[in-house]
């Protein structure tokens, strides 16, 4: 008895199959002609129908009879063949199988196959969630302090004269971290300057107490927004060039080069990074806050009675040195933050494009979240300290 399966259905396809059934328990599939994934082609499901219907088969043989040209299509059909002979406890001849198939089929029953959809797995808890995201945190707090001791040992290297950096390489870095940035920096310090005098004049204005807007804009920019908003900056625009640029470095392998020809790449790369946004946040910061002042002036001598005398007046009285320094300090440890998280962040990068721009985002939201963690432990050990 033998049943063929090259019926009209397959009538324009290039690959056939034919299924025969000998002595009702062998059935033997023949291939032949062109499989390709381009081309109509007969699928495996047709057979594993004919087979469940007939119990008597014990044995199941590929024969190749004219097999022309091949590709992944005729791979996947045996391997779904052989998949249903197995879970069938069927035999399987697979001595006509021309050998390089007969290495992928077998390459293929290595690869990883899910047991179950995601749909199906288990969701996990919310404590299990928390207790991830804390694992998350607590191993990359773990990497990003080791990678600062790293930098550490290279800064008093470089302090104490045993480590050189190359001076234009450096000044290259000092110029697209600093002059470069000024733009930026002015166009958002003067509109947050003037944000904030506006909002101080609605409320102000009731008790009459204009003139207390100068004070409100002055400290606010010196203390806080001069530094906060120019760390925001340079994280998005500086942190994230620093990792993408590390970051595309170890996808062309130019990392593992300056490796192979014994070159330190904290020293080579991260450190006149660091050390050039370190030096230039502070200034950054002082040009930020008096850009931010600025703005300020100008809202309040356009929309009140104040003169610029009266507004510079007040405000020099009201700021003192104190307020300036905080401002500095702040800036230098958040310019810190924001070269060493872009650096470690390019230095985590994959060898795939698609991972140069997930850490740069990585590096963008680091940074930030960062700086606004450290400002909150400034102003808790700024109020201890009465400063």
């Amino acid at each position: 008895m033998s049943c063929f399966l090259r019926e009209k259905f397959f009538e324009n396809m290039t690959g056939i199959a034919e299924l025969k059934v000998e002595n009702e328990s062998i059935a033997i599939i023949s291939i032949a002609g062109t499989w390709s994934i381009y081309e109509k082609h007969p699928h495996a499901e047709k057979f594993i129908e004919t087979i469940l219907s007939k119990p008597s088969i014990q044995r199941v043989d590929l024969k190749f009879v004219n097999l022309k040209s091949w590709d992944s299509v005729l791979i996947n059909f045996l391997v779904h063949i052989l998949n249903f002979c197995e879970s069938k406890n069927l035999t399987v001849n697979i001595d006509d199988v021309p050998i390089g198939i007969r290495k992928l089929i077998e390459l293929s029953k290595t690869s990883p196959i899910r047991s179950e959809s995601p749909t199906s797995q288990k969701e996990s808890t919310v404590l299990e969630f928390i207790g991830s995201v804390g694992l998350f945190l607590f191993f990359s707090l773990r990497i990003f302090l080791g990678f600062i001791g790293k930098l550490w040992v290279e800064i008093i290297s470089f302090i104490g004269g045993k480590v050189k950096i190359r001076s234009r390489e450096f000044a290259i870095v000092l110029q697209e971290v600093g002059v470069k940035a000024l733009p930026i920096v002015f166009l958002i310090s003067f509109l947050v300057g003037l944000i904030i005098a506006f909002i101080s004049i609605l409320q102000l204005s009731q008790f009459g107490a204009n003139i207390y807007v100068a004070n409100l804009v002055g400290i606010s920019m010196m203390r806080e927004m001069g530094c906060i908003m120019t760390g925001i900056i340079m994280s998005g625009r500086t942190g994230a060039a620093f990792a993408a640029t590390i970051g595309t470095m170890i996808v062309n392998d130019e990392v593992d080069a300056l490796q192979t020809a014994g070159f330190s790449i904290i020293n080579f790369l991260v450190l006149p990074r660091v050390i050039a946004l370190t030096l230039m946040m502070p200034l950054l910061c002082i040009f930020s806050s008096f850009m931010g002042i600025l703005g300020g002036l100008c809202a309040a001598i356009s929309t009140t009675d104040l003169t610029i005398v009266r507004y510079c007046t007040q405000m020099a009285n009201s700021i003192h040195l104190n307020d300036l320094f905080v401002g500095i300090i702040k800036s230098c440890f958040f310019g810190f933050l924001v070269a060493a998280i872009g650096c470690q962040k390019g230095l985590q990068c994959k060898r795939s494009a698609e991972d140069v721009g997930l850490i740069t985002t990585t590096a963008v939201v680091t940074s930030i979240t960062a700086i606004v963690i450290m400002d909150a432990i400034f102003a808790i050990v700024f109020s201890f300290l009465g400063i």
